[in-house]
């Protein structure tokens, strides 16, 4: 009798429905962050529509953004470029930021601060060396609030 009930119970666990999985997404960034990444392109529009969003083999760097109740916005870099460049850094069609400067490696990482009312709700950056080379440019993808 025992190993009919237990022969049932596994044969009805063999039937019962296997619980589906949820897809896990990640929560929406906050209102006023944004994170985008800076790709290899040697040129676009002012707000570089032709760039492309997602991860690839040309991504050299991420731009993390804060809106700060200040009226100001943050824009924090992380690259890995070429090596030993002092890049200049520009809010597209805007004005220049600064300068960074990789280290031997091609790494290089810089914190910018500009006021929010000096562009719209898209826009875009971007950074080459002094003589804009071509190939030694990145373009941001679009930022959008």
């Amino acid at each position: 009798m025992l190993i009919a009930t237990f022969a049932a119970t596994f044969a009805a666990w063999g039937q019962s429905a296997t619980p589906q999985r949820s897809a896990i997404t990640p929560p929406p960034p906050p209102a006023n962050e944004r994170e985008v990444f800076l790709v290899r392109q040697d040129q676009s529009d002012c707000t570089n529509t032709t760039v492309p969003g997602g991860d690839s083999p040309n991504v050299g760097g991420t731009l993390s953004l804060s809106r700060g109740s200040d009226g100001n916005t943050t824009v924090k870099l992380a690259m890995t470029v070429s090596p030993n460049t002092t890049y200049h850094f520009y809010l597209k069609c805007v004005r220049e930021l600064g300068t960074i400067t990789t280290g031997e490696e091609g790494t290089g990482f810089a914190t910018f601060t500009f006021p929010t009312n000096s562009t719209g709700a898209t826009y875009a950056f971007d950074m080459y060396p002094a003589g804009a080379p071509l190939g030694n440019k990145f373009q941001s993808a679009t930022v959008n609030y």
